[in-house]
């Protein structure tokens, strides 16, 4: 099942599921409605506290799905009609061969069915080409032959002022250059070119250019500087006569659905060599390239992802925080409920009612406040980073959306249900006394179970990484057994300890030099996550554990005088609201490790890149050259005239 169907699906099942309580406890609803009405200020803290995790998420995914977009765009720009290359090739060169063996494979595949459109071929060659009257030339020309009668799949080529021409219309000695070409030729309709061809460009052949050709169809192929002759043209002036050096191929449907058709033309291609015993090569450059530009956005929907990650648990610590003090400032109304009848589950479900409002809300503000923090990243990416001639659209698809509002709201949801769960389970008496919760043999037993469990996994975790060799149970195994061990030995009375050793513990285990990442298959970016929440979480337990004794011995050491009895206010909540003041601290401690990790790596990079430009200039500070092509009269006079100093 497709990412949008399950997103669908799960949005259904959720309507579905409040309608059916709704409608079979209407009290309930009625009291979870109240509860928010009556507290509108309260709401929008809320709210505007959920919808953080989910704004990451709707962020990350818009930023992917630009990403692939712009780079898919940037294909079908590129190949347009193309969807397999034929080519014989040596260390990146194309190699010529027969131009017979186009006529075989066109045969053959006519024979097999085979769903294309358009099938020709190419003699395209990279050499220097000079302008004179524009005193400007490039090394790096494409100049491609092409036989017009043959070019119905890929469409002919379209002048600057809208008209449609092709290579036969060209007299023996003219050429038509692409936009790019002109650009980097400086060159007019009607100028003479010479283009340089052979080993040590001994070949020398002048071109007249007849016109300018949009960079847009086959004129814009690989974005290339482009000069097109006609073929038998190009194969007399080049000294290829009868010789071609690529066959391109366009599948049946337009630019992008043609794609579809690859497996099976790839395989008819190739059927056509191995029968002709010919030594070619079948790319698949369509489906690779678009392969390629949507791992580009997986890429960057993971990198956002992973890097807010942090923010997106620090968003559910929020989550929990606002809802056990929602539930400590109701806490006698609750009692109060629970005295008149109501049961666990009815305070369950009344909180989840109320939670799924804020879910939902949150929910679909966040993804769309993820909308507009994407398009503000996609638009610095435009103004900040070098892209060339690739144009930077802003897309999002709807299902990334939608997937982005499931998941925010299934996060918020889960995160509330876990702490009404934890609120529910409350003694009447004290609740309406408003006092604080005792621990009991029963509650006692329940953590000790717990614990056990959670070391259980943690044991089964630690194996499973250690007989696959994988770091997704190496590294949080051996943690996620020591924490189980800790709240096994903290229903016994041992809370500060044992909390203490196995958050020591943990620390060790992920800061001392251990090998513990199988780079060959293990998810660096979910390792990288893992590894980040073990030692800010190991860090927050040694110091929750231990605050109470900290702030005690700082109290012990302050003057008796007028600041104590302030000192003594300020630090005698953390010291009593232990869960809070850990969920808090876990917050900002996450946010800052996140902002310290983005440093860090700017730093590392901006050493490396330093590192990188003083190895590849060899020292120097100023490269000089022509693009004229041409030798410059008197080189070492001049050289010598002008930096007679220096040298």
């Amino acid at each position: 099942m497709a990412l949008p169907e399950a997103s669908a699906w799960a949005i259904l099942i959720g309507v579905v599921l409040v309608a059916a309580v709704v409608g079979f406890r209407p009290l309930l609803a009625r009291l979870a409605a109240r509860n928010i009405g009556r507290r509108k200020s309260r709401v929008l803290i809320v709210v505007a506290g959920l919808l953080v995790g989910t704004a990451i998420i709707s962020s990350s995914l818009v930023v992917g799905d630009t990403l692939s977009y712009i780079f898919l765009e940037d294909v079908y720009a590129r190949l347009d009609a193309i969807d397999e290359l034929v080519s014989n090739t040596f260390n990146g060169q194309l190699i010529s061969f027969s131009e017979t063996n186009f006529t075989q494979i066109r045969a053959d595949l006519g024979t097999a069915g085979s769903p294309i459109d358009g099938i020709a071929p190419a003699l395209l060659k990279i050499m220097p080409v000079r302008n004179v009257a524009g005193n400007k030339g490039n090394q790096q020309i494409s100049v491609m032959g092409l036989n017009a009668t043959l070019e119905s799949g890929f469409g002919s080529l379209t002048t600057v002022d809208g008209r449609t021409v092709d290579t036969n219309d060209l007299a023996p000695t003219e050429v038509y250059a692409n936009e790019r070409a002109v650009a980097d030729l400086n060159a007019t309709a009607g100028q003479d070119l010479t283009l340089f061809y052979g080993t040590t460009n001994q070949t020398i052949v002048h071109a007249t250019l007849a016109g300018v050709v949009r960079d847009a169809g086959k004129a814009g192929y690989e974005g290339r500087a482009i000069l097109f002759m006609d073929l038998s043209r190009a194969q007399a002036a080049f000294n290829e006569s009868g010789a071609i050096n690529l066959i391109r191929v366009s599948n049946v449907g337009g630019v992008a659905d043609g794609v579809a058709y690859s497996d099976r033309v790839t395989h008819d291609l190739r059927l056509s060599i191995t029968t002709r015993n010919l030594a070619l090569l079948v790319q698949t450059v369509k489906a690779d390239d678009i392969a390629s530009a949507l791992q580009v956005g997986r890429d960057a929907t993971d990198l956002f992802l992973v890097m807010g990650a942090f923010g997106i648990l620090a968003g559910v610590l929020l989550i929990v925080n606002i809802f056990v003090m929602l539930a400590e400032e109701r806490k006698p109304e609750l009692g109060v409920a629970r005295a008149v009848g109501f049961l666990r589950s009815d305070l369950l479900t009344t909180f989840a009612l109320e939670g799924t409002f804020y879910a939902v809300v949150a929910a679909a503000l966040g993804a769309l406040a993820g909308l507009g923090l994407g398009y503000i990243m996609v638009y610095f990416f435009d103004k900040l980073v070098p892209h060339g001639d690739v144009v930077v659209t802003f897309h999002f698809d709807v299902s990334s959306i939608i997937t982005a509002f499931v998941a925010g709201t299934a996060l918020t949801w889960i995160t509330i249900l876990l702490a009404s769960w934890r609120v529910s389970r409350l003694n009447i008496v004290r609740a309406i006394r408003d006092l604080p919760e005792p621990g009991t043999p029963e509650r006692s037993r329940d953590i000790l179970v717990a614990g056990l469990l959670v070391a259980a996994g943690g044991l089964a975790l630690t194996a499973w990484g250690f007989a696959t060799d994988t770091g997704m149970g190496k590294i949080p195994g051996p943690p996620v057994l020591s924490l189980g061990l800790g709240i096994a030995g903290a229903s016994r009375g041992w809370a500060r300890s044992a909390m203490t050793v196995a958050a020591a513990f943990n620390l060790a285990w992920i800061l001392l030099p251990f090998t513990l990442l199988n780079q060959a298959t293990d998810n660096v970016s979910i390792a990288f996550v893992l590894v980040g929440v073990i030692l800010v979480g190991s860090g927050i337990l040694i110091a929750v554990f231990n605050v109470s004794e900290a702030l005690r011995a700082v109290l012990r050491r302050a003057n008796r005088g007028a600041g104590r009895p302030v000192l003594k206010t300020a630090i005698s909540y953390p010291m009593d609201k232990r869960f809070r003041t850990g969920m808090t601290v876990a917050m900002f401690a996450l946010i800052l490790f996140m902002v310290t990790l983005i440093s860090m790596l700017q730093g590392l990079q901006a050493a490396s890149l330093d590192s990188f430009v003083r190895q590849q200039s060899g020292g120097y500070d100023v490269i000089a050259y022509t693009t004229a092509y041409g030798e410059i009269p008197n080189f070492r006079q001049r050289l010598q005239e002008n930096f007679s100093e220096s040298l």
